[in-house]
């Protein structure tokens, strides 16, 4: 029996992975893409619900618009704590724009707007501007852990 099941964010298959493998880089069975990704994934709605039925991790998700400029801003944050929350959580992009569907089955009201959802349920969501320290504090307390912020190595600054 596999410890977490993950979605390729590169070919979308459906990854079994033992918790010793988990906490090791690890690839997708089809296409040896990292299944842990420490920035957020774009995705469409056919992507966005594979990832949310099928993953056993939590995942966040920035619902966010090309036009608006505090989604813009958010960006840099959102990354910071996917880089962060890498083997807690899932960090996934949508485009409202280009994703109506998606925007009205979620009653978007504000953009951008965050979700976080847990065994394919809706369980809290985040509006507007939110500073990444409120937003780091916000994920442990829903996430039920508690990280320090990642720091990048040297040699990637």
């Amino acid at each position: 029996m596999s410890d977490h099941i993950l979605v390729c964010p590169n070919c979308s298959t459906v990854n079994d992975i033992e918790q010793s493998e988990f906490l090791n880089w690890p690839e997708c069975c089809d296409c040896n893409t990292l299944l842990l990704s420490k920035v957020p994934i774009e995705v469409n709605e056919a992507a966005f619900k594979n990832f949310i039925m099928l993953s056993t991790l939590p995942v966040v998700v920035d619902f966010w618009g090309p036009w608006s400029g505090t989604s813009h801003e958010m960006a840099d944050t959102l990354s910071s704590l996917a880089n962060t929350f890498y083997q807690d959580a899932i960090f996934l992009r949508v485009n409202s724009e280009q994703e109506q569907v998606l925007a009205n089955t979620y009653k978007l009201t504000d953009i951008p707007t965050f979700i976080l959802f847990a065994s394919g349920l809706e369980y809290h969501r985040l509006h507007g501007a939110i500073s990444e320290p409120e937003f780091h504090r916000w994920l442990e307390r829903y996430l039920r852990i508690k990280r320090k912020k990642a720091i990048p190595h040297p040699s990637s600054i």
